[in-house]
């Protein structure tokens, strides 16, 4: 049986998607994911499989739409088991992580250490992994991308996740560890893995060319105030060539990135404030020069994505994906499902979500999509 064994189930039942499901993972597995859509009972889910697999580590992510084996869902449950074989796992529940996660950095500091992980490592992105899901609509994820970095002696150590959904509803998300649920908090799985990972991002835009100071900005509460020393809804929708009432229209297909090392990291406006003001769905801070962005064709690029994704296995096992809720968006309107499900579903056990945003190593970005394969590399 393979390291990796990927399942989607459309039943509407509860119990019953749980056992399609089930029947398909491992039977004594050491980690085990599953997402969920709203349509479930969250809480009987995490029971369901806490019962089943009293063993291992179990982590519950409430989403925005579900990724299995054939590609992009909706209304489902997908789920992803890693044998024993795999590695060790531990994983861990950090709470309020809107407000003091920075008390759990202990509990950090031992999980590693017993994986045998060592902080102090120079190469830090050789000794292990971690996957993080944090809930949404809390603003705690810069701050829980921290206090894990903050643990290591040196930067690079590799993070990957995303922040869990609740079906676009914007009310209340959740995720669980070993039948703990928490409704402000977050789940960090620190991996030691027997087999090799590689760790893509794809994004669907390009620079315009354009750029906009940020000139006054809240980080902490993700807001813009201003942008070239005008209001912010102002001076973006004059970067557009759009009346400023038309901009909430052009949020998804232009929003604005923040080139880092040669790489453009997206940031996404999703509401505007009073007195012309824009929130984000991730922090953007004072000064910063950011550009703005046009879209590129989603299949094209996928099929790019994806053969250089690919190239980096001589043999593939499994691959976990978080892909951004905006993405959805655009692909739903653009209908776009069919295609891009075309060249997923040839990915070897693909399971997800998608996600409120995504993490990657030290940053939180949006209208991005990850994939972290695990087999073994040439």
């Amino acid at each position: 049986m393979p390291h990796i064994q990927s399942a989607l189930s459309t039943i509407r039942d509860t119990s019953q998607a749980f056992q399609e499901i089930s029947a398909q993972l491992h039977s004594n597995p050491v980690l085990i994911l599953f997402f969920t859509s709203t349509v479930h009972s969250f809480e009987q889910l995490t029971e369901l499989f806490q019962v089943k697999y009293p063993n291992c580590e179990v982590v519950g992510v409430t989403t925005t739409g579900e990724i299995g084996p054939q590609g992009f869902s909706d209304n489902s449950l997908s789920a992803q088991s890693f044998a024993q074989e795999f590695g060790q796992i531990e994983a861990l529940l950090l709470e309020n992580i809107e407000k003091y996660p920075i008390f759990d950095r202990n509990k950090l500091l031992h999980s590693v250490k017993k994986l045998g992980i060592r902080v102090e490592s120079e190469q830090i992105d050789k000794e292990g992994l971690a996957l993080i899901f944090p809930t949404g609509l809390v603003a705690g994820e810069e701050k829980m991308l921290s206090v894990v970095n903050s643990i290591f002696n040196f930067e690079g150590f590799p993070i990957f996740g995303g922040t869990a959904g609740d079906d676009a509803k914007f009310v209340q998300t959740i995720v669980s560890l070993n039948g703990q649920q928490s409704f402000k908090g977050g789940i960090v799985v620190f991996i030691k893995t027997n087999l090799d990972f590689y760790i893509q991002k794809e994004n669907i835009f390009t620079s315009t060319g354009i750029t906009l100071k940020i000139t006054k900005a809240d980080a902490e509460k993700r807001i813009v105030y201003e942008i070239n020393d005008e209001p912010a809804t102002r001076a973006y929708a004059k970067a557009l060539g759009i009346s400023e009432p038309q901009l909430p229209q052009y949020f998804m297909t232009n929003p604005l990135g923040r080139r880092f090392n040669e790489e453009i990291l997206i940031a996404s406006p999703f509401r505007v404030e009073a007195n012309g003001a824009l929130a984000f769905y991730c922090q953007v801070f004072q000064d910063a020069v950011l550009e703005l962005l046009e879209p590129k064709d989603p299949v094209t690029t996928l099929q790019k994505t994806l053969s250089e994704f690919t190239s980096q296995f001589d043999k593939l096992e499994g691959v976990l994906a978080c892909n951004c809720i905006l993405r959805k968006l655009q692909f739903q309107e653009q209908r776009l499902f069919p295609a891009l499900n075309n060249q997923l579903s040839q990915l070897p056990n693909l399971s997800g979500f998608c996600s409120y945003g995504e993490q990657l190593n030290k940053s939180l970005i949006n209208q991005t999509l990850l994939l972290i394969g695990f087999g073994k590399r040439g």
